[in-house]
């Protein structure tokens, strides 16, 4: 198991995680037959947005229709044998305070038929040590209360429960848990 920058040359087991159903939580974005067919189009495009330091690629929609400004971020793929999920660290320069539209450094999300096999720990502290490079303090995650699964992967790397709250209106108002993870 392993996070690796996303490439051509490893696209085609990501192609077929989306066309069995695998739906990118993490990047803030659900992938229709339609997008799979314009990022097998122009693929070099698609993973530029991947390593964006300086947040220059497109705005982003919100699940409301809302358009708002990207966050710099790296996003690696978790790599088991083939592609087993991705996972994302967002920032902002200079503090470690998020927009309402961001709620945590970091998600994450794993291909469904791949669970349970440590995955998400291991790309969890991995992403948390390319934190640390950064010289960020802390990061948060935030997961819906009734995800245990998650809550686990969190707590194994260190994460403390810091609230419990109601996610704002454009993220469909569920109950979550945010926890910080001290690097």
């Amino acid at each position: 198991m392993e996070l690796l920058t996303p490439s051509v040359e490893i696209s085609e087991s990501f192609f077929e995680a989306l066309e069995k159903g695998y739906v990118d939580k993490s990047r803030g974005t659900i992938t229709t037959d339609k997008d799979i067919t314009m990022i097998k189009n122009d693929f070099s495009a698609f993973v530029l947005t991947f390593d964006d330091l300086e947040a220059s690629a497109d705005l982003i929609s919100l699940p409301n229709g809302d358009k708002v400004e990207r966050l710099p971020s790296i996003t690696r793929w978790i790599w088991d044998e083939g592609f087993a999920g991705s996972i994302s660290l967002r920032w902002l320069k200079g503090t470690t305070d998020l927009p309402y539209y961001c709620l945590g450094h970091i998600g994450y999300e794993v291909v469904e038929w791949k669970r349970n096999k440590g995955l998400a720990t291991f790309a969890l502290k991995s992403m948390c040590e390319t934190a640390q490079s950064m010289k960020m303090p802390f990061v948060e995650v935030v997961t819906d209360i009734e995800n245990k699964k998650s809550q686990r992967v969190i707590e194994k790397s260190n994460g403390r429960l810091i609230e419990t709250f109601t996610k704002p209106k454009h993220l469909a108002q569920t109950l979550s848990n945010r926890y910080r993870i001290y690097l």
